[in-house]
């Protein structure tokens, strides 16, 4: 039997903050981000990798049908979550 490894979600201060500005409900601001972190804890490089060590991943808020942005980076243990902004764009 193969286990496969996932890596850590660290959900970074800055991150946090946002998330909380972006959706005061903590139990839809959790939801909002679960298929985030499913995805990437398993593979990181499913975002875009637009910087050195930064990557980002387009997401959809569909209650306000609006979408934002995820920025993270990684290693090999872990996804530091580092910003969610909503896109002006």
């Amino acid at each position: 039997m193969t286990v496969s490894k996932h890596r850590v979600i660290v959900e970074e201060f800055q991150f946090l903050d946002e998330l909380s500005e972006l959706e005061p409900d903590v139990i839809r601001a959790d939801e909002f981000i679960e298929g985030a972190k499913f995805v990437l804890s398993r593979n990181p490089e499913y975002g875009e990798h637009i910087g050195k060590n930064v990557w980002f991943l387009p997401m959809w808020k569909a209650d306000e049908g609006r979408s934002a942005v995820l920025y993270y980076t990684f290693d090999t243990e872990r996804v530091f979550f580092l910003s969610i902004q909503l896109d002006t764009g």
